[in-house]
């Protein structure tokens, strides 16, 4: 998700790396980040480990309970939340399964009329338009038709959603290129299964 952000939104990218290789090393590798320690690196494989091997029933899908969407209408809606100079999108159709229903491609993301980033800091800006969803949500809150059906699995998602996930994101957190000692290579099958945690 990060690298989708930084290739769209070039004012959030950190410095690049140049030791960088691609093709070659993890695509997180293309930013300038502090090194670890030896032991935070090895503490970071297990925890690599560990999300790649999980199952789909290890997973808490619905964190906010069930009906969340029929508790609480307003969850579902889609825009721009403003808080006075702070602006943040909300966009719960990039995790349908959160509310109990088919995971199925999103819409694409809403873009700001103008980003900059000075040295230290970054600034967004959105049209006034954006602004006004929130004043009435119920004309911007997911369509039943956007949301689709109730999931018979929490994990369930739509056939055209694994492959547009597929090309957005890395179906492990581990690099296959890279794998420690013993951890059996993984074929990238695409299925809910293989993509528990997205």
């Amino acid at each position: 998700m990060y690298a989708w952000i930084y290739e769209h939104f070039p004012m959030f990218r950190p410095s690049l790396n140049s030791n960088f290789i691609p093709d070659s090393h993890p695509r997180a590798m293309r930013w300038d980040i502090h090194t670890s320690t030896p032991k935070l690196t090895s503490s970071l494989k297990a925890h690599r480990r560990r999300l790649d091997d999980m199952k789909a029933e290890e997973v808490i899908w619905l964190p906010y309970g069930s009906n969340v969407a029929d508790n609480f209408p307003l969850s579902l809606y889609h825009g721009c939340i403003r808080y006075s100079s702070t602006i943040e999108l909300y966009m719960p159709d990039r995790v349908l399964r959160q509310f109990g229903y088919v995971q199925t491609p999103p819409i694409p993301p809403i873009k700001p009329n103008k980003e900059y980033k000075p040295t230290h800091s970054y600034s967004v800006d959105y049209g006034e338009g954006m602004m006004s969803f929130w004043d009435d949500p119920s004309s911007h809150c997911l369509s039943e038709t956007r949301l689709g059906k109730m999931v018979k699995d929490p994990w369930d998602t739509s056939s055209d959603y694994m492959s547009w996930f597929a090309q957005h994101t890395h179906i492990r957190v581990q690099n296959p290129a890279f794998l420690p000692d013993g951890f059996p290579p993984n074929q990238h099958e695409i299925s809910a299964e293989a993509v528990t945690l997205h």
